[in-house]
């Protein structure tokens, strides 16, 4: 920026903000709260902590890496890398040697196995107990020697690929130990590992190095015709719905849209399991999914967010946790289901997953997947019914939907086509716990007890693998179960839930007297009006799904059933996105479903309910009214009852929603009734509050708005601020030039109160911001068009203004100048566009240099005429790297002044040069020279032809004439600088006002909670003030154009006070001549005289006739120097009147059209300022009612 000091200087101050340091660190000053009286000083007064690392230690120590991955650390550490490689590669292929042999046939899976097996089973049951005591075992037998390869006896591929792994683990972490000792040493220093922790590091390492080309893909063919058929299964109950499953939801409709999004998220963090690159991934997304699912808080923010202020709509325990899970393994439809639980339940050694937060979240998972083997055929029944009515209600079938809908329709027998397929009682997880439970029947094994002193007393007997996540069940035989497990530990879950059995507002035991089985509870409920109110995956219910579908007559005829769709479920209904039945019709731009909607509300309700029913938003914030761009025609029925100012999540109003409909065929119109309806609704005779239509990025609706007529309109007609900018600091104008809208250009440089020369935070202005050349060629032309003529009496009506200022690769600058002469429009024009005036506008550029060489070559011409100086000027090169654009503006703003000076000067406004100067694109300054140095000698012949010579009472008066002039004068440059001070002092405090006003609000917004000391609304309200208040330090300030006018006003004064001096040093040296004549004629005189003594000496006679010789000669060329003078003296006193009498007349036209222009547009800024102020001290009222 370009600071003036309010001295003599009239050179400004160039000052650079650093907005971040060169050396070091920015350590911004803190600013502590203030302490109210009566509040919590050591809430207000804490400080910060002091910083640090992640491992504690103080800024002084450096910080310790942090290594996630085994990977990492082998690649931050070369050296055990180095020492690990070898073992690592022989170990792996040692691993792929033996996985790569084929596939053996899977073993029988039949329920009835025979002793033999039986025996199997249990040694392995007893081998792995011994072997997974502890994962070092092989360590100790076989140091130095892979295993793989031996010939100890595999009973099948599953135990083969678990011991292997286990092998290869082992294996591995004796490698690791095996390094250096002073590299683990280094490690430990440098990072916070530990032993247990680099273990689990390696187990996952040698996981994932081996997880997609050998285990996982053979484990999943191994289970095939398994998870085959579970696949099949899960399929066929894709359409059931969340209140089908057993589960209460608690909080009506919203409660089921919360839990709707729960279980999207969960579905979501479920899917994540396709990626995972080995066993603690996939586990790692089951307790993610579990802790989405049992998550305390809710999920109805926008968005999904999660919320631990909110209330969940179920109470999480473990029988809802299961059903919950259940539908997230439907919905997500993820294959190879048995198998990721057999690789998670026995491919991870070092973290114990049979206890503690994983054995819950597995134990649940396997018990999902255990109901849907054995016991699911009631929920596929009911997913085909709601599959059924969902599929009927798409189509429009109406006759299918009242045979399922109408209690008096048999519509039992449209079921009852499809038999239900029988179910396996045999539970397809080959692991070393549930084995034997396939011999057990598993509707005879499970008993309902809700006496609570049994329960206690059978829970410390051993129960099957299950029984954690149903406590409230009992066991028939336990004997027999004892018999089959004697070595199976009792896994203890302690999951920190929130809710269990005994706290669960609604469990099992309420809700059926007897249980058949493990999961009768979880059957499909197949009622009518537990059908009517199901919905799909999305939320949607069947009213939206006839919605969704286009089909009118289907939503009638749900209508028409006021026993399961009443008004009041009609207006609940939403999806699980929050969108209306209304909202949805409105953005599919169905008309007759919309119509539909709208006489059924209004037929059941009055018009102050459908004006709440529109206030309803979705996740997005969005209502009805933010999407009537898709059904305008809507805006005349419901636009006084539309919501008008409520915002989305972006902070769009309705208003501005449909300004940003830009490809709309009706755009202009749509638009026009908006502002229409939404003035109408604050109140008769009210202009339209833009204040009200901010989003959060601060645009306006002047700054999105994409017709000109629209946004004269707003300008006229609304409480607006033209000059606001958003959150990128630009303003309407801006934002208009950027994405090249012209017609908008003009009508906001139509309108006084826009401020052109505005910067953004890079400090361009609109007309740098432009869209192309084209665009930024037309600005230019608006820019020309708003400067009034440039030569004072021109009856031409010339325009002619330097436009523009760029920086140039060279480390140069351009400037633009352009010059537009009124044109007789023809007779077409003035026809269609009568009052119109056509303009013909011519374009060059030019440097600095060429402004200089005019100066010096229209001097030479002329050098009797008074010439602005152009030699106090700054470079905006002054830091190469960083040039200046406000000493570019600057020099810009005095070249325009300096060219309107030259254009209304006496002598050179009609001086051919100076017209080629701004008409002629391209100059010659050899030509411009040799031209004027021709000039100059022929104004020299003129001289001396024409004029007479000053008489010495005519030299006289002029001393008289020119001295009284000068003193006039300076008394006028020495006001004039004394005003520019003053202006400049009144500047500079204005804006150190504003910046200390500024400081205060920053201060004051730290008196917000704990102490809550001011409002939020008092402290956003002073901050807007704060900014009101500053004044602008741009080139369109009232003040500093004033000042800049004055300027040029003293430039010209100073360059009068120097052609004045002129004269009197031409009859300061014609006086010196005339001297120097008369010695020269005394020394001649002097010579003639006889001499006393006539010496006749040799040489004598001549040299006296040389002495009077040269004496001749310069009289005669005194004499004509003389005369020179005399006539020049003349000359330049006719010159020197004529131009001060000029300059007197230009100098009042001058400084009576800046105060007049500095009146008017500080009045238009101060009208401007208060209309601010009237909205901020508005805005805190509405706050406060």
């Amino acid at each position: 920026m370009l600071y003036y000091s309010p001295s003599n200087e009239s050179r400004p101050w160039l000052i650079y903000y650093v907005s971040r340091p060169l050396i070091g660190t920015y350590d911004p000053a803190k600013i502590l709260p203030a302490a109210v009286p009566g509040t919590d000083t050591s809430v207000v007064g804490q400080t910060t902590p002091v910083k640090k690392y992640g491992n504690g230690d103080s800024i002084g120590t450096p910080p310790k890496q942090e290594i996630k991955t085994f990977g990492e650390l082998l690649a931050n550490y070369p050296m055990i890398a180095r020492q690990m490689h070898p073992g690592l590669e022989r170990l792996f292929k040692e691993f792929g040697k033996e996985l790569g042999k084929p596939l053996p046939p899977p073993p029988s899976r039949s329920p009835s196995a025979s002793g033999s097996e039986s025996a199997h089973k249990l040694s392995r049951a007893e081998s792995w107990t011994d072997e997974s005591s502890s994962i070092r075992s092989w360590s100790s037998r076989s140091r130095g020697r892979l295993p793989f390869n031996s010939e100890e006896y595999f009973e099948d591929d599953e135990d083969l690929m678990r011991r292997s792994l286990e092998t290869a683990v082992t294996a591995a972490i004796d490698l690791f130990r095996l390094v250096d000792k002073q590299q683990l040493s280094l490690l430990g220093a440098t990072t916070d590992l530990t032993g247990p922790l680099v273990e689990r590091l390696i187990e996952r390492y040698v996981a994932e190095q081996v997880h997609e080309p050998l285990l996982f893909p053979r484990l999943c063919s191994f289970r095939q015709p398994e998870d085959t058929e579970l696949d099949s299964r899960i399929r066929q109950m894709e359409s059931i719905d969340v209140s089908q499953v057993g589960i209460s939801v608690e909080g009506g409709r919203e409660g089921k849209r919360e839990l709707t999004r729960r279980l999207g998220r969960a579905v979501e963090e479920f899917r994540k399991i396709n990626d995972a690159r080995c066993p603690h991934d996939m586990l790692n997304t089951l307790l993610e999914t579990v802790k989405v699912i049992s998550f305390p808080g809710s999920y109805d923010q926008i968005g999904g967010l999660a919320s631990e202020k909110g209330t969940p709509s179920v109470t999480i325990n473990a029988d809802v946790l299961v059903s919950l899970l259940l539908v997230v393994v439907i919905r997500s439809q993820i294959r190879h289901l048995q198998a990721r639980l057999l690789y998670m339940q026995h491919f991870i050694y070092i973290d114990d997953v049979d206890n503690g937060e994983m054995g819950y979240a597995l134990s649940t998972f396997e018990a999902v997947l255990m109901y849907l083997v054995t016991d699911s055929a009631g929920l596929r029944r009911a997913s085909v019914r709601n599959r059924r009515l969902w599929q009927a209600t798409k189509a429009g079938r109406i006759p299918d939907m009242k045979s399922i809908l109408e209690p008096n329709e048999d519509h039992e027998s449209i079921d009852d086509t499809t038999p239900p397929e029988p179910e396996r009682k045999s539970v397809l997880f080959q692991t070393d716990e549930s084995d034997e439970l396939d011999d057990l029947p598993l509707g005879h094994s499970y008993t309902s007890h809700t006496n609570g002193d049994s329960y206690l007393d059978e829970a410390a007997v051993d129960a099957p693998p299950l029984s954690h996540v149903f406590p409230f069940q009992t066991w028939d035989d336990l004997s027999v179960i004892q018999e089959s497990h004697p070595h199976r530990p009792i896994k203890k879950v302690s999951m920190d839930v929130r809710s269990l059995s005994e706290s669960s507002a609604v469990s099992f035991i309420s809700r059926t007297a007897t249980l058949g089985s493990m999961a009768s509870g979880i059957e499909g409920d197949n009622s009518i009006e537990t059908l009517t109110k199901t919905q799909d995956p999305a939320g949607h219910s069947i009213p939206m799904m006839a919605v969704e579908a286009r089909q009118p007559e289907a939503l009638k005829y749900l209508l028409t059933l006021e026993e399961y769709y009443p008004l009041e479920e009609i207006i609940q209904d939403t999806n699980a996105d929050g969108t209306t039945l209304l909202n949805a019709a409105v953005q599919l731009a169905h008309i007759e479903i919309v119509k539909i909607l709208l006489d059924f509300l209004f037929a059941k309700t009055d018009t102050s309910v459908v004006a709440s029913y529109l206030t309803k938003s979705d996740v997005h914030g969005r209502t009805v009214a933010h999407y009537l761009f898709s059904t305008p025609s809507l805006l005349g029925r419901l636009g006084s009852i539309i919501p008008w100012r409520q915002r989305d999540k972006h902070g769009q109003t309705p208003l501005f929603a449909l300004c940003r409909s830009y490809d709309h065929p009706e755009y202009k119109s749509m638009v026009q009734a908006a502002l229409t309806a939404a003035q109408r609704t604050q109140g008769v005779n009210k202009p339209l509050q833009l204040d009200d239509h901010v989003d959060t990025k601060g645009n306006t609706l002047l700054h999105i708005v994409g017709d000109p007529e629209i946004t004269r309109r707003i300008l006229q007609d609304s409480d607006c601020d033209p000059n606001a900018t958003n959150d990128k600091r630009f303003t309407p104008l801006m934002m208009a030039s950027k994405y090249g809208r012209v017609d908008q250009v003009r009508i906001l440089f139509l309108d006084p109160r826009v401020d052109v020369h505005v910067k953004e935070a890079r400090g361009l202005t609109a007309v740098e911001l432009a869209k192309d050349d084209e665009v930024r060629n037309r600005i230019d032309d608006l820019i020309l068009l708003s400067h009034p003529p440039s030569a004072c009496g021109d009856p031409s009506g010339r325009v002619t203004t330097v436009v523009r200022s760029y920086f140039v690769e060279d480390a140069t600058v351009r400037f633009i100048l352009k010059s537009g002469a009124p044109f007789p429009p023809t007779e077409s024009v003035t026809s269609s566009r009568p009052g119109s005036t056509t303009y013909t506008v011519t374009t060059c550029r030019r440097n600095f240099s060429d402004f200089e060489n005019l100066a010096k070559w229209l001097a030479v011409e002329h050098p009797a005429s008074y010439m602005p100086s152009l030699s106090d000027f700054r470079n905006p090169f002054q830091i190469h790297s960083k040039p200046s654009r406000s000493v570019l503006h600057d020099l810009q703003e005095r070249l325009d002044r300096f060219l309107k000076t030259l254009l209304a000067h006496p002598t050179f406004s009609t001086h051919e040069m100076l017209w080629e100067f701004f008409l002629v694109p391209e100059l010659q300054p050899e030509m411009v020279a040799d031209r004027s140095y021709s000039k100059a000698a022929v104004l020299t012949e003129t001289i001396a032809d024409e004029y007479a010579p000053v008489s010495l009472e005519g030299m006289r008066d002029t001393e008289q004439f020119i001295t009284h002039a000068q003193d006039m004068v300076r008394g006028v440059h020495v006001n004039t600088r004394s005003l520019i001070r003053r202006g400049y002092a009144l500047q500079n405090g204005t804006s150190d006002l504003a910046d200390a006003v500024m400081i205060c609000s920053s201060i004051l917004a730290t008196l917000r909670a704990p102490t809550n000391a001011l409002p939020v609304s008092h402290i956003e309200a002073f901050a807007r003030y704060a900014t009101y208040l500053s004044t602008s330090r741009s080139d369109s300030s009232p003040l500093l154009q004033y000042l800049a006018a004055l300027s040029s006003i003293d430039n010209t004064t100073a360059a009068i006070l120097i052609s004045l001096s002129r004269p009197l040093a031409l009859m300061s040296s014609l006086s010196s001549t005339n001297r120097h004549i008369s010695r020269s004629r005394s020394s001649l005189l002097s010579s003639s005289l006889p001499r006393k003594f006539n010496l006749n000496l040799p040489g004598f006679e001549e040299s006296r006739q040389k002495s009077v010789r040269d004496l001749e000669q310069k009289i005669r060329d005194g004499e004509a120097e003389s005369t020179r003078l005399a006539k020049e003296v003349s000359w330049n006193k006719d010159v020197v009147v004529g131009e001060l009498a000029g300059w007197t007349s230009w100098r009042e036209k001058v400084g009576r059209e800046a105060i007049r222009t500095f009146v008017k547009d500080t009045l238009v800024r101060e009208k401007e300022r208060g209309k601010r102020l009237e909205r901020c001290l508005r805005s805190v009222r509405d706050m406060n009612a």
